[in-house]
């Protein structure tokens, strides 16, 4: 091999390869996601509730996200999916927004197959516990992908056998969040944003 190709593959290895300091950043991330999640589940075990969320009559009627999974099909509500969170958030309502908004662009008149669609989301724990708790079975990176060095407040999904990806970007929540009546506020805001109105979606073809 020459010297230029060895310089090369190894120029084009640095590029590719997560700096030490995105990799601490995940694994600290990982941890706190791990904790929090352990607490969520034994709440529910408990049958307990940590910050005693409701959702209001109009957040009652949205629409579940319907999945098939094999030879079952997969009914998640949207307060199954925000308990998974255990209150709504900005965070939360933008996983549940993006899976209301994204899946029915890749799947036209078709119903969303697991294992043939992959999501990836930057750092929120609240949004990484709706996706676990959403993508039971299929939490590798193959299908469900966080990115910390995601920036803005995106989510894209992925449908594997085509290509096509639809990212839904959503305007800022002004640093709001937590789990208090203001967070939800925040998250109601997100629920009802419309294409160029509080969030913006990109489609890309393969």
């Amino acid at each position: 091999m020459s010297k230029n190709m060895t310089k090369n593959r190894a120029a084009k290895t640095q590029m590719t390869a997560p700096t030490a300091p995105v990799i601490e950043q995940e694994d600290e991330y990982m941890f706190r996601f791990k904790m929090r999640k352990m607490m969520m589940e034994k709440m529910r075990r408990s049958g307990g509730t940590i910050w005693g969320w409701e959702p209001t009559k109009w957040q009652k009627t949205l629409p579940a996200i319907v999945v098939q999974d094999g030879d079952a099909t997969q009914e998640y509500s949207f307060t199954d999916l925000i308990n998974a969170d255990g209150y709504l958030c900005p965070g939360s309502a933008r996983a549940y927004k993006a899976l209301r908004v994204a899946l029915p662009i890749l799947y036209k008149d078709t119903t969303p197959i697991k294992g043939d669609f992959k999501i990836t989301h930057g750092a929120a724990l609240c949004t990484s516990l709706v996706y676990d708790f959403f993508m039971q079975g299929y939490t590798d990176k193959e299908f469900l992908e966080l990115d910390t060095t995601i920036t803005k407040k995106l989510i894209t999904i992925e449908r594997l056998s085509t290509g096509k990806k639809a990212t839904v970007i959503f305007a800022p929540s002004n640093g709001i969040r937590g789990h208090d009546p203001v967070a939800a506020e925040a998250g109601d805001v997100i629920l009802r944003a419309e294409e160029g109105k509080g969030m913006t979606i990109h489609i890309k073809k393969s």
